[in-house]
């Protein structure tokens, strides 16, 4: 069990630099979030919730966090066409920062789910 604590430790700290490296490199950069995202969240997160939900049994936060989302983009729906930039709107920079945040998150959802089928096993 130990080794799981120490390899989440190191997942954790890795987030955290990505994160610090992201806002110093983006600290003049004002902008306002996007809401359509937040809606396409929120969903994603309480259908998940859902199926948790019934699963186990018990409350779920995914659940109350995807709400919160789901109304928090249906609140600001007049402002979604407004920050919402679609993939052939982005500079070259700016994909290549996205893709390299997709492939990230996508290897961490990846040893994410190997780390939950050996647990239960």
């Amino acid at each position: 069990m130990m080794p799981w604590i120490i390899i989440s430790i190191i997942i954790l700290l890795i987030l955290i630099l990505l994160a610090v490296i992201f806002i110093v490199k983006n600290k003049d950069k004002r902008h306002e979030p996007d809401y359509y995202s937040f809606f396409w969240i929120g969903l994603i997160w309480t259908i998940f919730g859902i199926f948790s939900w019934i699963r186990y049994n018990e409350f779920n936060y995914l659940f109350a966090i995807g709400i919160i989302f789901l109304i928090l983009g249906l609140v600001n729906k007049d402002k979604w066409k407004k920050n919402h930039r679609t993939w052939k709107q982005l500079s070259k920079s700016e994909r290549k920062w996205r893709m390299w945040i997709i492939i990230i998150l996508g290897i961490l959802v990846l040893i994410g789910l190997i780390a939950f089928f050996l647990v239960l096993k």
